[in-house]
């Protein structure tokens, strides 16, 4: 495949469930929280299945419908980081993300099932392979204290997770937390090109 144009555009990307991925320029890609959309009929496939006799052929026949919107399930959550990475890597020469062990994060009890449906990684891999292709760059960088450090100035700020707005009292940079926290995502990935160069 021929490389893509050059933009000379730079962009880090914070993963997150309320928006899917937010970019240190402030562009935010929605959640389309697709397990939402599908919950209902899953539920009630699942329902009619544990009440038919296994192996009969009604039972064959639920387990088909459930198989079914499964896929369209994990078919729409594709989809979409398809779109998302295509859009990125046209639009960017260097795109930061957080090296996040998503395998942990998902034993969380109430966030598992939000992190699994967002499909991080699926955006991840994706990304990383078009970028790979079209001669762009993705670098994924340590997540520790994305949130907490100010991008602009990179003072430690502590605020705890209900708090959505980075305020810096040392430069007094005010950005949303998810914003300062792509910025440091993009900040470490231009120190690391700079370290192996």
């Amino acid at each position: 495949m021929e490389p893509a144009p050059s933009t000379g555009e730079e962009i880090g990307i914070d993963l997150g469930i309320l928006n899917l991925a937010t970019a240190s320029n402030g562009d935010l890609y929605d959640n389309h929280r697709f397990l939402k959309q599908s919950e209902k009929k899953i539920r009630y496939w699942n329902k009619i299945l544990s009440r038919r006799k296994k192996g009969s052929r009604r039972w064959h026949k639920a387990k088909q419908q459930l198989t079914k919107a499964y896929e369209q399930l994990a078919n729409r959550r594709r989809d979409r980081a398809h779109k998302v990475s295509r859009q990125v890597v046209d639009q960017y020469d260097l795109i930061a993300f957080e090296d996040l062990n998503i395998q942990d994060m998902v034993k969380h009890k109430t966030l598992s099932k939000w992190i699994l449906d967002a499909s991080w990684r699926s955006l991840v891999v994706y990304t990383t392979y078009k970028a790979e292709e079209a001669g762009k760059c993705v670098i994924q960088v340590n997540p520790q204290n994305t949130s907490q450090e100010c991008s602009n100035c990179r003072q430690m700020v502590r605020k705890t997770l209900d708090e959505r707005t980075h305020c810096c009292p040392n430069c007094g940079y005010t950005v949303d937390r998810d914003v300062n926290a792509a910025g440091n995502i993009l900040n470490r990935a231009k120190e690391q090109l700079e370290t192996a160069s």
